[in-house]
């Protein structure tokens, strides 16, 4: 053996041997014969740390409890002024974690202090490689090799998304298990399809999808960020001990519950131009950051969770006045995309939660609030709820239902109507299954993506129906 498996610093020292090189460089020529990275990590656990392939539970390392985790980072746009060195290195985590596939029948009774997690996940090498679609794998470039293991907030969230996946084997609801209902710990899907994939659980007679726990793709760039900077991040830490961050964000919001953004910005002592027209851009992502103490780019939770803050305004019904839009997509791409679980827009689903910040209209109808000026729109709105909201099993398959329906669109070729002085398409509308459509995100008609069958489109973009978001997030 090439190093001392009993040491954990003499492995780790071996593994940083990899860092600036590839495995050409270190004389190892296999290539793996599968495609997926699956066959490249085996390579690297073989040909370089000789560690015999295996199937077993136990950790890679076992003599001293260390798993081993060869994990691609993908290159994306350099971000120079970023206080984060990944960004300024312009890399990310290409993808999730995984870690171990998930037994239905045995995790069930299974203890947070017997869980058998603990061998994959707790204790880990970490072999980061700039992965590149056009290179072979002999040339991929170790960028960092670090032996990794969570801090004492980060293992209080994990534990709390264990049991959250737990919870639901034991209710008999692994059928409707989803990334979106976990912060950092994930239940991915595993296997060659999802529909092929099922399998049996233990309290229902409903097959579940084949799944494995997986640190999630946010979680992941922030544990590649804190081993590039050796030292913890700076950033602000507001979960309270041994309470979730769902229930500490309400405890938060709490007191400003039932005040209107004006009073919110009077007890802030806020200063607001009434000079001017209209208020900031960011006026009431200002408002929730004030009663958070801190910026929302800022908190650690809601970086490693993937957490984005999002202000809604609803009528008195509980009706948003807006939909929820995602990025704009490029239709090339999307006919291209062969798998769901591997789309940009499942992908954007899962590894997104969001933050909803609920404030309710308090005129007598929604025409008079538009009337309003901008400036006086904030007295007439009211703080009515907070949420912390991931999207369930069942959005997930209504918006897979959308996808599928926009590809088939544009690949027979988009039929545009005019009516008056307006164009329409025939892509997905609200009316399409309740959950979410598709329609314009463009600055103009000028601002474009061009099309399968060579022609022009305005730029487009998936949204949730408001419908949705209000028995989503409103009425729950």
């Amino acid at each position: 053996m090439p190093y001392n498996k009993f040491n954990p610093i003499s492995i780790e020292n071996f593994g940083k041997k990899l860092e600036g090189n590839n495995l050409r460089d270190l004389n190892i020529d296999s290539i793996s014969k599968k495609k997926d990275k699956g066959g490249f990590n085996k390579i690297v656990e073989a040909d370089y740390f000789k560690i015999p392939n295996n199937n077993e539970q136990a950790p890679d390392f076992s003599e001293v409890g260390i798993e081993l985790k060869v994990t691609p980072l993908k290159e994306v746009k350099k971000k120079n002024t970023s206080i984060f060195l990944r960004e300024k290195k312009g890399l990310s985590m290409k993808e999730r974690t995984v870690l171990t596939m998930i037994d239905y029948v045995s995790l069930a009774k299974e203890s947070w202090e017997t869980n058998s997690l603990k061998y994959k996940a707790f204790k880990i090498l970490f072999c980061f490689y700039i992965w590149k679609k056009e290179i072979s794998q002999l040339d991929f470039i170790f960028d960092l090799v670090s032996l990794w293991e969570p801090n004492k907030r980060d293992l209080e969230i994990i534990e709390q998304d264990w049991n959250t996946i737990v919870n639901k084997i034991k209710d008999g609801k692994a059928h409707e298990i989803s990334e979106g209902d976990t912060l950092y710990l994930g239940a991915c899907t595993k296997g060659a399809t999802a529909e092929k994939s099922l399998t049996k659980q233990p309290f229902s007679s409903v097959k579940a999808k084949s799944r494995a726990f997986s640190f999630k793709r946010s979680y992941m760039d922030m544990i590649y960020e804190e081993l590039l900077q050796k030292k913890t991040l700076a950033l602000t830490s507001i979960k309270d001990e041994h309470e979730t961050l769902e229930k500490t964000l309400e405890n938060i919001f709490k007191p400003f519950i039932g005040k209107t953004a004006f009073e919110i910005e009077q007890h802030f002592n806020m200063s607001i131009d009434s000079s001017k027209k209209s208020l900031p851009k960011q006026y009431y992502s200002m408002l929730s950051n004030k009663i958070l103490g801190v910026d929302s780019e800022k908190i650690e939770e809601f970086k490693k969770a993937g957490v984005t803050l999002k202000t809604t305004r609803v009528d008195k019904n509980g009706l948003p006045l807006e939909s929820i839009s995602f990025p704009t997509f490029k239709f090339l791409e999307l006919v291209e995309e062969k798998e769901w679980e591997e789309s940009q827009l499942f992908n954007y689903l899962i590894e997104n939660k969001f933050f909803f910040v609920v404030y309710e209209i308090t005129t007598d109808t929604k025409k008079q609030f538009k009337e309003l000026e901008n400036l006086e729109q904030r007295k007439f709105l009211k703080l009515k709820k907070v949420k912390l909201w991931g999207i369930p099993a069942t959005g997930l398959d209504k918006m897979e239902e959308l996808w599928n329906e926009t590809k088939k669109v544009l690949q027979e070729g988009v039929v545009i109507t005019k009516v008056g002085n307006r164009n329409f398409n025939n892509l997905p509308n609200s009316s399409f299954n309740g959950v979410g459509h598709v329609r314009p995100h463009a600055k103009d008609s000028s601002d474009t993506y061009p099309l399968p069958d060579g022609g022009e489109m305005p730029k487009q973009c998936f949204w949730f129906n408001a419908e949705y978001i209000k028995d989503e997030i409103i009425k729950n």
